[in-house]
């Protein structure tokens, strides 16, 4: 009942805001129709516009504000960030570097653009600027952050955990320091820490699209998909044309075999950023749920063509072939899925069950073994190699195979799958 009236209360809290910076964006409207040249009503309604979700809106305002007053750095710091949320790095980038050209002293400036330079992935540039901008400002929190991330990123793990406290100690009211405190956790494998600063983050600052795509991710590691695609759902209302969004989410509906809205966020993805290959070989997996394969396999060749050194995508494609009764062309796909990545557990399980239904049984003992010594615990190796023993009329070796798998399987479903399996090879 306490968390019952708490969420209420929370939502009614969101409700009033909202209403708030919509009577606000009505107001600024009013004035600009009494006064279309004043830059100071776009730029306040921008700021209603990027508090009610609406970054289109924000971003057209802001454009006509710079265009009204081209000199003001601060508007072009704030277009950065509405261009990140809008997906658009560079452009970010753009804004940020025209921002610190005109104000070269400013430290927020700096940390600013650490964030894009992570979110670009340059995380050694990114710690660059955040010692300028402490040089500048020592206690600037949204500075600590921007490091403790690209240290993350670099493995310097001792070195995210201590910025990220900094952070909270300079600014304990700053929800992203937890949640970057909160990142370092989990990359040292702390889940339970974790957990609890990403709630006291989304507490602080529950329109943070970084807190909501971390805690997704923590809830997709910790094996709880259905919060991990809420989480993600969030990070989609909050930033609608950010691609990474849809592909995180689409990984969670791959998971749940939830095909056709993996597809959607795919797809999505796909009109967001046509070269990325992630979107394309989860794309295809989803082709494969819904059992299209022509489809399937053009998307993975679409990902091959775009990086040939991945070994997914030609799992994908091979597993795509094998559902199609394509043998020989699944094979050659596997074939090179694992030389990309000889450690592959599943594509030497994919290509076990390929030569299995290629009736080439002895090669598939020989993928399920190698699968096995890759992981010794994983219980479909033991179901597969003893299905192939069994078709060979290796009864004791089945029996043996097929038992360890009982001993290892957690799931009910799979356990049954197996005992129907033993009572086969009993027979």
């Amino acid at each position: 009942m306490k968390k019952w009236i708490i969420g209420l209360v929370w939502a009614l809290a969101l409700a009033a805001s909202a209403e708030n910076h919509q009577q606000a964006a009505d107001r600024f409207t009013r004035d600009i129709r009494t006064h279309p040249k004043e830059w100071r009503a776009y730029r306040e309604r921008a700021q209603a516009y990027v508090a009610l979700g609406r970054p289109k809106d924000a971003l057209s305002d802001l454009t006509t504000a710079l265009a009204l007053q081209p000199r003001n750095s601060k508007m072009l710091a704030e277009r950065s960030q509405v261009y990140t949320r809008l997906g658009d790095d560079q452009k970010a980038l753009a804004d940020i570097e025209a921002a610190l050209a005109m104000q070269p002293e400013t430290a927020s400036y700096y940390a600013r653009r650490a964030e894009v330079h992570n979110d670009l992935g340059d995380h050694q540039q990114a710690v660059q600027d955040v010692a300028r901008a402490l040089a500048l400002d020592p206690n600037l929190a949204q500075a600590y952050v921007a490091r403790s991330l690209a240290l993350g990123q670099l493995k310097d793990l001792t070195g995210a955990l201590d910025d990220a406290n900094r952070a909270i100690l300079v600014n304990p009211e700053l929800g992203k320091a937890y949640a970057v405190r909160a990142r370092a956790y989990r990359l040292q494998g702390d889940n339970e820490k974790a957990e609890l600063d990403l709630r006291k983050a989304v507490a602080l600052d529950p329109e943070s699209l970084f807190v909501w795509l971390d805690r997704g991710l923590l809830h997709e590691i910790t094996g709880h998909p259905d919060q991990a695609r809420d989480d993600y759902t969030k990070a989609i209302q909050l930033a609608p044309n950010r691609a990474s969004t849809y592909l995180a989410r689409g990984g969670v509906m791959l998971r749940l075999q939830v095909w056709d809205m993996a597809l959607n966020d795919y797809s999505i993805a796909l009109d967001l950023l046509p070269k990325e290959q992630k979107a394309w070989v989860g794309r295809g997996f989803a082709f494969s749920g819904l059992k299209d394969y022509d489809k399937a396999i053009a998307d993975f060749t679409q990902a091959i063509a775009l990086d040939p050194a991945r070994p997914e995508p030609y799992y994908g494609r091979g597993q795509a072939l094998h559902k199609a009764g394509q043998y020989e062309l699944a094979l050659a796909d596997l074939d090179q899925a694992i030389a990309r990545k000889p450690d592959y557990l599943l594509a030497y399980m994919e290509r076990g069950a390929t030569f299995d239904d290629a009736q080439r049984y002895s090669q598939a003992v020989d993928d399920y073994s190698q699968a096995l010594r890759i992981d010794r615990s994983y219980a479909p190796g033991y179901l597969g190699r003893g299905y192939a023993h069994l078709t060979l009329g290796h009864q004791e070796q089945a029996l043996v195979d097929m038992t360890q798998a009982l001993e290892l399987s957690t799931d009910s479903g799979f356990k049954n799958t197996v005992l129907r399996a033993l009572r086969e090879a009993q027979e």
